[in-house]
């Protein structure tokens, strides 16, 4: 289990630094920079310089990316209903993913930002969720087609 949770940290680490990294490259040409804004100006005008707070904000990226992952481990609990691994999986990744963030300063801490942001995550959840499920329903048919040639 030990080294399950140790590659699934491992993989969630580099998948989320790909991730930031080409979403950041994406924004600030979105912005017309010419340059790399790793994060928000607010986010980047705590370090000395732009180098620092890529590092910082690559350390972020990776956070999030093992967040994601480790909380996938939830849906392989199988003494639990589907619904109990998704609320809690939900709860986990929202409670995690909000406070790096909020600490990436994404969006200012007050609470219309912050509904905005809520309302964002949750539909992104369910649309993923959704997309899952189907996978899920298409995989076990396919199971039980194989077993009724049996």
């Amino acid at each position: 289990m030990m080294r399950r949770i140790w590659n699934y940290t491992v993989s969630g680490a580099i998948g989320g630094l790909f991730t930031g990294f080409w979403l950041a490259m994406l924004f600030s040409k979105l912005n017309g920079l010419n340059r790399l804004f790793p994060s928000s100006p607010a986010f980047i005008s705590h370090f000395d310089s732009e180098l620092t707070a890529t590092a910082v904000a690559g350390g972020m990226w990776m956070a999030m990316g093992i967040v994601f992952s480790l909380s996938s481990l939830i849906f392989g609990v199988e003494r639990w209903s589907i619904t109990k691994k998704t609320v809690l999986h939900f709860i986990v990744t929202y409670v995690l993913f909000s406070t790096l963030a909020v600490v990436s300063q994404w969006f200012p801490f007050n609470f219309a930002y912050f509904a905005n942001f809520t309302i964002i995550f949750i539909i992104i959840y369910v649309v993923m969720w959704m997309i899952e499920m189907r996978k899920a329903r298409q995989t076990i048919a396919e199971i039980n087609q194989k077993l009724a040639k049996k």
